[in-house]
């Protein structure tokens, strides 16, 4: 019964995560990150406790690595309840993550890969990772998905 409460695996939301602004201008702020917990039976909208690792990477074409040097790197705690009502949204069942970086060292139309790690308290780790492009505007990424248990 306790392992309907617990993860089997984290999913990137797409295409709601996207380079957006984080204020009133329209210039790209970072990446809006939009994450799901899912347990054994499908069921999204868990909430987790742990760490969220969050890296993104130059994408590498035509490789069995498509992980090229790492542009950036974002660590989330969510283990404390201050921690889980900034990321947990009651409406949408999902943490949403602002990512901050510096789009001007993004060039656009290039292609990243975003990589996020779960990390609970009992040692697990799970991942899921897609490829995104950052658009001339703060269109939602799209891409291909990868995921890792």
């Amino acid at each position: 019964m306790l392992s309907l409460l617990m993860p089997s695996r984290v999913e990137i939301v797409e295409p709601f995560t996207r380079v957006r602004s984080f204020d009133d201008d329209a210039a790209p702020d970072g990446i809006e990150l939009l994450l799901q917990a899912v347990n054994s039976l499908d069921n999204p909208g868990l909430m987790v406790v742990g760490d969220i690792q969050v890296e993104l990477y130059e994408h590498v074409p035509a490789s069995g690595d498509r992980k090229g040097a790492r542009v950036e790197r974002w660590n989330v705690p969510l283990s404390t309840a201050e921690h889980q009502r900034t990321y947990w949204n009651q409406v949408t069942q999902m943490y949403e993550f602002r990512l901050t970086v510096d789009t001007k060292a993004l060039p656009v139309d290039a292609k990243y890969v975003l990589l996020v790690t779960y990390n609970s308290p009992l040692g697990e780790h799970l991942t899921d990772e897609c490829i995104i492009t950052r658009r001339s505007t703060a269109l939602p990424l799209g891409g291909a998905r990868r995921s890792g248990r």
